[in-house]
């Protein structure tokens, strides 16, 4: 029988801050790597992405700095130190630190591939002490969130902001251009929200396999899973109200929707084949 490990990757932020999304990549490779180690001990790991959007959740997972690695509920990264985050200040208006990490003698801004490795090791040959402590929400969290919900209902007040969220059939990677075959439809929705992120606007894409969580707390995403299963997906949400099933939205439903110029993304993007490796039924 399986012995299961289970890795929380927590995160502030995927689309904007670089040391997230850096952190989220190289987490990947490691467990690429150890795959077949763990195999061979009988190992088998269930990676949970969570999106740590409120103080709730941070409260729920003694979360203290972005971005985390929990091996079986332990810090495989050591002491909390850290440094300012341009990224995340952004997201919220305010001077904002995220973790660093330091290994064999070495800070850095994400935790180096060897680094996780080893961290996933010695939590499973139990080198971590079982100490929790009490939890209080730091203030440098407290600060991101606060600012953060400031800056967003002052945009929505002034009708400069409108909230978009894409949620996606699982995939073996975020945005499903990988393997032999590029799904076109998949090119441009990466074009797409890469254009728009360029311009300041950030929308929200998660898929099935990579960030299950996400559609567990999103209360109307989670009732539609529940009453029509999977198949359906994509969805996409504006401002908290699915407004499209079974399909991507089009650059022209894009730019309607987010109030946004008619022409900032142009002519949908072409590609050649019509084969993904990423699908509803299977991966590469």
């Amino acid at each position: 029988m399986l012995k299961k490990i289970k890795i929380d990757f927590l995160y502030l932020d995927l689309s904007t801050c670089d040391r997230c999304m850096a952190t989220d990549s190289t987490l990947i490779e490691a467990l690429t790597e150890l795959s077949g180690v763990l195999d061979a001990l009988e190992y088998q790991f269930i990676v949970n992405n969570v999106n740590i959007t409120t103080k709730e959740l941070a409260e729920q997972y003694h979360f203290l700095s972005s971005p985390t690695i929990l091996v079986n509920g332990f810090d495989i990264c050591g002491n909390v130190t850290e440094n300012n985050c341009c990224s995340c200040g952004e997201i919220c208006g305010d001077n904002v630190d995220c973790r660093t990490f330091t290994y064999e003698g070495k800070t850095y801004d994400q935790p180096p591939k060897a680094m996780i490795i080893d961290g996933i090791l010695r939590a499973i040959y139990g080198e971590f002490t079982n100490e929790r402590l009490p939890y209080a929400l730091p203030a440098n969290l407290e600060r991101f969130f606060t600012g953060r919900d400031s800056k967003i209902n002052s945009m929505k007040e002034g009708n400069f902001m409108k909230t978009m969220q894409i949620f996606e059939p699982a995939m073996c990677c975020s945005t499903g251009l990988c393997g032999v075959g590029v799904d076109p439809e998949l090119l441009r929705i990466s074009t797409v929200l890469d254009t728009l992120k360029k311009h300041g606007v950030t929308v929200d894409r998660f898929n099935l396999n990579s960030a299950p969580m996400e559609f567990v707390n999103n209360k109307v995403v989670n009732d539609f899973i529940n009453d029509n299963g999977p198949d359906d997906l994509p969805v996409t949400v504006m401002d908290g109200k699915i407004v499209l099933i079974g399909k991507y939205p089009t650059n022209a439903e894009f730019t309607e929707w987010l109030g946004l110029s008619a022409d900032l993304l142009g002519n949908p993007v072409k590609a050649q084949g019509n084969e993904g490796c990423c699908c509803k039924g299977g991966c590469c």
